[in-house]
């Protein structure tokens, strides 16, 4: 079933989120627990268990860093 952009805000899928660096460093401590997490599963030859956790690092890296960027009021390219 493919979802449309502007059918998922409709529904109340997807929603802006106002900034917060409370909620920055949530994820930053989030990315920290997952990078530990895909180092053990390293050490311990689970290839595709830290590939997820590398992602999870990623994601919540990433999402810390737009939240932080959101509260500074820094919108690059925009």
């Amino acid at each position: 079933m493919a979802f449309k952009f502007s059918d998922c805000i409709k529904k109340g899928l997807l929603r802006k989120m106002p900034p917060s660096k409370e909620h920055a460093e949530m994820s930053f401590k989030k990315a920290e627990k997952w990078i530990e997490e895909s180092e053990r599963s390293l050490k311990g030859n689970a290839f595709d268990a830290s590939i997820i956790s590398s992602y999870l690092v990623m994601f919540h890296a990433g999402r810390a860093i737009l939240k932080v960027r959101d509260e500074l009021g820094e919108n690059p390219g925009m």
